[in-house]
């Protein structure tokens, strides 16, 4: 992620021991009182799976959405919940407090079901997410349980998370055979170079090992000024419509990445960003895009998922996955990615509590699926997902 998107509390930084499938079935917070701000907390003595606001748009009670946000592309466009205008009500928070039998008689497919019933030799899933970090935050409990269950998984990274913020070369990175960094500037002039301080790299080989799976950028095949640019960095101050919009030569230079991918890896599954990139993100949005576009131009066909379909305002839940199957081990690889985060998982940071609506940046948003539990750290139990119906091109 290349913004703090995460609502999420931290209240232990050391050693956090595994919880029992029980426990976690049955964790009820003891926090500190001072902690509560009257009007927008759970009130003490409730007993909740997560701090879960307006988790079910659509389904439980109204929500109302945030229509002047940072990431807004137009104005009016609704994005993101807005809990500053948003009310608890009698049946707030039972979502995650709901059984899985529960969530079945709403009409929601387990993912499990899917995992387990899919034949040995269709068993390839993969997902493809724009920054590093996203692909714990959005499907990390998914990808570590389908792994478990002997799946072949693989995360792949639009970008590979260098931003140049630090330092830059004009010289190739010679590992990868190219430049690392790219963008069309807002008065049209295109940059090209390295991030000499390619931090991110080391970061993305310690996520893929919590997660037990391969994570790594997607490599590019693009040509620009006589420069090749190998692996897709995000040029400091670049233009977002400019350098990722459509027709765009990176645009398609990253469809044409993932469609050889998928041709090779021929998976029957495949998890991208939902429709409205969560909290709005250009590229999050474009990679969306670009995957249903993928979807029409591979030789092979797969079933599209995207995540958080409860917080991309166009999207339904479809499908959940109960993280604390098998022991929970899932949610536990799940949060040792977590902590690895570091704008996330450092002390004395803010992390947008809900509390402090007042926090422009996030308003408390992703507090029930990025939020971890004040008293012990975990992720919450479910991850959610919406099934993308694709018309393949004739």
């Amino acid at each position: 992620m290349r913004v703090p998107i995460i609502a999420i509390l931290i209240c232990l930084a050391g050693s956090i021991p595994a919880l029992s499938q029980e426990d976690g079935q049955n964790q009820r917070l003891k926090l500190d009182p001072e902690s509560y701000r009257e009007g927008y907390d759970i009130p003490l003595g409730v007993p909740h799976g997560t701090w879960d606001f307006d988790e079910w748009p659509g389904v439980d009670h109204p929500v109302k959405y945030k229509e002047k946000f940072q990431y807004n592309l137009r104005d009016g466009e609704k994005l993101k919940i807005d809990y500053q205008l948003s009310a608890f009500d009698e049946d707030d928070h039972e979502g995650y407090l709901k059984t899985p039998d529960e969530l079945l008689a709403r009409g929601f497919g387990d993912f499990h079901d899917i995992l387990v019933n899919t034949p040995q030799d269709e068993r390839t899933l993969l997902g493809f997410f724009t920054h590093p970090d996203d692909e714990i935050l959005i499907a990390g409990g998914l990808l570590a349980y389908a792994k478990l269950l002997g799946w072949d998984v693989k995360a792949y990274l639009i970008t590979n998370g260098a931003d140049g913020s630090q330092q830059t070369a004009d010289e190739i990175v010679p590992d990868i055979g190219g430049y690392n960094l790219y963008g069309v500037m807002p008065g049209g002039g295109v940059r090209i170079a390295s991030d000499t301080e390619w931090k991110k790299r080391e970061i993305i080989q310690a996520y893929a090992q919590k997660l037990g799976l391969p994570i790594q950028p997607i490599e590019l095949f693009l040509d620009v000024d006589g420069k090749r640019i190998a692996q897709l960095g995000e040029y400091p101050g670049l233009d977002w419509k400019l350098t990722f919009g459509p027709g765009t030569v990176a645009r398609e230079a990253i469809a044409a990445s993932c469609v050889r991918i998928i041709d090779r890896e021929n998976p029957s599954i495949v998890l991208t960003h939902g429709t409205e990139g969560e909290y709005g993100h250009y590229l999050h949005r474009a990679t969306n895009k670009i995957m249903e576009d993928v979807a029409r131009r591979t030789k092979h066909t797969f079933d599209l998922y995207t995540g958080f379909p409860e917080y991309n305002y166009s999207d339904r839940i479809t499908h959940f996955i109960d993280l604390n199957r098998s022991g929970m081990e899932a949610r536990e690889r799940k949060f040792q990615a977590f902590r690895g985060i570091e704008f996330i998982h450092s002390p004395g940071l803010d992390y947008d509590k809900p509390w402090n609506p007042e926090d422009d940046l996030m308003d408390g948003a992703f507090v029930k699926d990025y939020g971890l539990l004040p008293t012990n750290g975990y992720p919450p139990r479910y991850e959610f997902y919406q099934r993308v119906e694709i018309s393949r091109e004739e």
